[in-house]
């Protein structure tokens, strides 16, 4: 399946074919019909991404913070290779989407394959074919609602 991310480092954007999630417990797999696109918070992402170590930095403190902490417990050397990789590691975008249910995990009531769903939640309701939602983060759309109304959600 495919899925938009984008690499912290270098802020290029990339279409990658990734794996289908199976369905997990307490989970909703959902063929995504429409995601949303925040303008505001996509938009900082991409610009986030697109900045110097330094400005990233400077944007971010609280991270660096968590840097100088792990440095502190880990050293400096694993602390920045620990950075560096989540740098390196593509990171799914959105957050927004709407679509039909086509599998459920175990102990998922109240939806079922077939139902139209809204999904919400950073790292599971992003740009992406097949998206992995926490049945707290999925509701069932009523009729009436159509897909672009939906991904609101």
């Amino acid at each position: 399946m495919k899925q938009v991310t984008q690499s912290y480092r270098t802020g290029k954007l990339q279409v990658l074919e990734v794996p289908t999630p199976p369905p997990k417990p307490g989970y909703v797999l959902v063929c995504t019909e429409r995601s949303l696109v925040s303008v505001g918070t996509e938009r900082y992402i991409l610009e986030l991404a697109r900045k110097s170590l330094l400005g990233k930095a400077i944007a971010r403190p609280d991270l660096v913070r968590q840097l100088i902490a792990k440095a502190q417990t880990e050293g400096i050397g694993e602390a920045w290779r620990q950075a560096m990789s989540r740098l390196d590691t593509p990171i799914p975008l959105g957050y927004s989407s709407s679509g039909v249910v086509v599998a459920v995990g175990s102990g998922v009531e109240g939806i079922a394959p077939g139902d139209r769903a809204a999904c919400a939640g950073v790292g599971y309701a992003g740009h992406t074919q097949i998206a992995s939602v926490p049945i707290n983060l999925c509701v069932k759309v009523p009729d009436g609602v159509d897909a672009d109304s939906a991904a609101f959600v």
